[in-house]
């Protein structure tokens, strides 16, 4: 199924537009990333459909997509712990939080703890996948720190525990994701971009 999309997406590109070898590996790389995530996407909105919590799941989407987005973080190391992290994430708490209502004050000390740990770690790169553009890494930090503050304000602005949860499982999930401890327990090297020459001037 993968290989039939990829092959059917590539000849409907070279219709158009003649592509070199170089171009058809990136094009690949990139249409296999689209095939995944959506499959993904399709296997987490099922299962939220089974356990009646596709607010709940919706929401949390929304919320982590904005934060990860900038923020960056660690990836699993392999198919099978990506497909475990999913689920465990993005199916499991929703049903564990489901009946949960997170108090203010500590919805507020998380955002507090938040905004200190993404200025002091956000946006944590990958060793395939380092930012090593300064100008990006800041960008990056400040529209995460930008998106952490509008959380709040949201927040504070409303007592819809659905929504105020899915921001704060988010954030906790996400500060979890970029803490160098994290990189450390999973034996993977943080701060890549510290690798190229390019990151330190560009």
């Amino acid at each position: 199924m993968k290989e039939k999309f990829i092959n059917n997406s590539l000849a409907f590109i070279n219709k158009y537009q003649d592509c070199n070898d170089l171009t058809i590996i990136k094009l690949k790389y990139g249409l296999e990333g689209i095939y995944i995530h959506f499959f993904k996407l399709l296997v987490v909105i099922s299962i939220s459909l089974i356990t009646n919590t596709f607010l709940e799941t919706s929401l949390f989407l929304l919320f982590y997509i904005f934060i990860r987005t900038f923020s960056h973080g660690i990836h699993a190391k392999s198919s099978i712990a990506c497909w475990i992290s999913t689920i465990l994430v993005y199916n499991i708490l929703p049903i564990i939080t489901k009946n949960i209502i997170i108090p203010k004050y500590i919805c507020f000390i998380v955002i507090i703890i938040s905004f200190i740990n993404f200025s002091l770690f956000a946006p944590a790169d990958t060793p395939k996948k380092p930012l090593i553009h300064k100008k990006t890494r800041l960008k990056c930090k400040l529209l995460s720190l930008l998106i952490i503050t509008i959380f709040s304000l949201i927040i504070s602005l409303n007592n819809n525990s659905l929504i105020n949860n899915a921001i704060i499982y988010s954030l906790i999930i996400q500060n979890i994701l970029i803490n160098p401890l994290t990189y450390k327990l999973t034996n993977t090297p943080f701060n890549n971009y510290k690798n190229y020459k390019s990151g330190l001037n560009n």
